[in-house]
């Protein structure tokens, strides 16, 4: 920490805090990072709503004015490459600094936009644009194929939360990235810490969380600090397991075995979601032409089973690209490929069951009147903007979104309107906004022209041909396919819910089944990356490259005071003393909390590894981030389920679907079928604080990629 904070600079800026500006104690600061990230992060994600997120995005999308005049079939090609910096600078150093040059490799001049994403962007440009093969992807492919799909969905206009009732998938999936997205964020903002540890351990109980926990610790720091990545590229040309390497890292593979199958149990058995999730995947997986797509595999030539691969996937069969191929027409809808006929068929098959709500509904005795039903259909065909102030009319009068919109277009409806008729009218809404949802999405990715998804495709199998005809010529593809077919068969099968023998009533999936899944399975994937291993030594040795690249990305810097950390105590004494106390007493709350979900992920991480062996049925295992996750559902807004009343949130819904689904997606899981959760402190005074600061902070390492 700075010994002189009346001296210190924020971003290059001389600042004079009070004289009673308090100093953060590490405790404090850590506490004040994840407030930071946890938002700014959910923040960045949410902000795709809109088409003005992927325009200010920055590398490597294009800003709005280059996107509107930028041709679609022209556009630069690869990723730009930048001189290394230290990343915590001061802003002078910065913007003299090669680093902060606006041209790039491929002559591009637009890299000094000011992205609204800045720790989306970080992530992006540090770690997956360097990759081996994305690399080559061509810069259209971003700036053209993405964004265009991106830039449809965003205009979509896109149904919330708030209007439905309940949590969404979209909702449910976003927040869930979030909450894995802002650890990746945190490790490479504010580094991981360097410890004394050992590799050389050779005794770990397996039945102790302690153990565990300090095998993966050990594992981190000789990842970031150490040379286990090469040991392990180095391990994977010769065995084809990963525990054998050495004790720690088999202890650190069962710590991280665990840590998946309760993230997979989340999603699918606890999320409200879930099941719907699971009857896609399973829809989905039905649509496949395994056979098909595994005799092409078998083909000798490489050139042929690549082509063979883009005909079966890609092929377009229909009149216009008939026409479209002989030149009689140009840029019509020319139908749709395999991949987007499946997506189109699954989505329109969960419309389907939306629709049939809707005109139940309809057909409902002494249900809404006709001039009821006409009106929220009109409301829904409105712009943006008038579902945005419909929506903060609802709020702000705490009032259900039915009545809102009633108010807003004919405010007698709502005198006659019974609390029955309400109901209704809230799942009539949710059910065609589901439906229109559906179609929205269909028609950006697979039907409006020009079809951005295709040529995506195309880019990304063109980058990669050179690796694929490597490892067809190498290794036996169709094996590692069957095993890919198998696992997803089973995994369907162990999360449907099952009947005990003797018992009328469902079971849902354990997290010590996932876990048994995943050990059963771990050695198919340790045996596909053995073959790449020991038999494409080219592609692997890129690999490794990339892999010690991007892991030294998560040290800490040399320089304490250029630490993140440091940043933010500077931050802190910028503000006032009365708001500094408010801050203070929510950094301490929230530190608090993060103590407590700490504990109890470590003790359901002993529960776990002490019932794994038992025929235990868990439905909570560890994970900080889970509950992080939860947070985020919790705090969402709910339109209220009557007419006048108090506004709800995800908390009050966290067991309910979707109004308006049907099937297996559809059943009201008002039962808790996991335990209670933490519940997380208010920290809006800190977001409103510092937020925007930090994320100016985060906006300028981004700029430095």
């Amino acid at each position: 920490m700075p010994t002189d904070p009346g001296t210190a600079t924020v971003a290059g800026t001389a600042t004079t805090p009070s004289a009673s500006a308090t100093r953060l104690s590490p405790t404090q600061t850590r506490a004040l990072f994840d407030i930071l990230t946890h938002y700014e992060t959910y923040a960045e994600i949410s902000s795709f709503k809109t088409s003005a997120a992927i325009t200010s995005y920055g590398f490597p999308f294009k800003k709005a004015s280059e996107a509107l005049t930028t041709p679609f079939a022209t556009a630069p090609s690869t990723p730009r490459a930048r001189t290394p910096i230290s990343w915590f600078t001061s802003s002078e150093a910065r913007k003299q600094s090669p680093a902060n040059s606006t041209k790039s490799l491929d002559g591009d001049d637009d890299q000094d936009v000011v992205s609204t994403s800045p720790i989306l962007q970080l992530l992006l440009t540090r770690i997956v644009l360097p990759l081996p093969g994305v690399s080559d992807i061509p810069r259209s492919f971003w700036s053209v194929r993405v964004q265009g799909i991106m830039s449809r969905l965003g205009e979509a206009d896109l149904s919330e939360s708030y209007d439905k009732g309940a949590m969404g998938t979209r909702k449910t999936l976003a927040t869930g990235t979030s909450a894995v997205i802002e650890m990746l964020g945190r490790g490479m903002l504010g580094g991981v810490d360097k410890q004394e540890s050992s590799m050389k351990d050779d005794e770990y109980d397996h039945t102790s969380a302690d153990d565990l926990e300090r095998a993966w610790g050990h594992v981190v720091q000789g990842l970031v600090y150490g040379d286990l990545v090469n040991q392990l590229f180095d391990h994977f040309v010769h065995y084809d397991d990963l525990e054998t390497l050495s004790p720690t890292v088999e202890a650190s593979a069962r710590h991280n075995i665990f840590h998946i199958a309760t993230l997979v149990h989340q999603i699918f058995i606890l999320s409200p979601e879930g099941q719907y999730l699971l009857k896609l995947l399973e829809n989905v997986h039905s649509l496949v032409p395994y056979a098909l797509l595994k005799s092409t595999l078998r083909i000798g030539n490489a050139a042929t089973m690549i082509s063979g691969m883009i005909r079966i996937l890609l092929a377009k069969l229909s009149v216009t690209s008939v026409t479209n191929w002989v030149g009689l027409t140009q840029n019509a809808d020319d139908g749709m490929n395999l991949l987007q006929r499946i997506m189109a068929a699954v989505l329109s098959w969960d419309a389907s069951e939306f629709k049939k709500s809707a005109e139940k509904v309809e057909k409902a005795k002494d249900g809404p009147t006709d001039e009821m039903l006409r009106t929220i259909r009109e409301h829904i065909e409105d712009t943006r903007s008038e579902h945005d102030t419909v929506r903060e009319a609802s709020h702000q009068n705490s009032q259900s979104i039915i009545t809102a919109i009633f108010n807003a277009r004919s405010p007698a409806l709502n005198g006659l309107l019974t609390e029955a008729q309400h109901a209704q009218c809230l799942e009539y809404y949710s059910a065609l906004l589901s439906v229109r949802d559906r179609d929205s999405i269909t028609g950006a990715i697979c039907r409006q022209p020009p079809d951005m998804f295709t040529q995506a495709i195309k880019d990304v199998v063109a980058a990669y041909e050179p690796m694929i005809r490597t490892v067809h010529s190498r290794v036996d593809l169709r094996e590692h396919f069957d095993a890919f077919q198998v696992f997803l068969e089973e995994f369907i099968r162990a999360s449907r819910p099952k009947k005990p023998h003797g018992s009328a009533e469902e079971k849902l999936a354990s997290v010590e089944d996932y876990v048994d899944l995943l050990m059963k399975h771990r050695r198919l994937l340790y045996k596909w990356i053995h073959a790449v291993a020991s038999q494409c030594p080219d592609i692997w040795e890129s690999l490794r490259i990339w892999g010690n690249d991007m892991i030294v990305r998560f040290r800490k810097p040399p320089n304490p005071s250029s630490d993140i950390h440091s940043v933010l105590g500077k931050l802190f004494t910028t503000l006032e003393p009365d708001t500094q106390s408010q801050v203070l007493q929510a950094i301490d709350s929230h530190a608090a909390y993060l103590d407590t979900v700490n504990a109890i992920s470590h003790a359901r991480m002993q529960y776990l590894v002490t019932a794994a062996d038992s025929s235990g049925g868990t439905t909570d295992g560890p994970g900080v981030y889970l509950d992080r996750w939860q947070s985020l559902l919790d705090e969402t807004l709910i339109t209220p389920p009557t007419q006048k009343g108090a506004m709800r949130r995800g908390k009050d819904v966290k067991h309910i679907t979707t109004m308006g689904k049907t099937g297996i997606g559809g059943k009201r899981l008002e039962r808790n079928v996991g335990g209670g959760s933490v519940q997380a402190p208010d920290v809006r005074v800190v977001v409103s604080a510092l937020g925007a600061q930090f994320r100016n902070e985060v906006r300028e390492l981004a700029m430095m990629s």
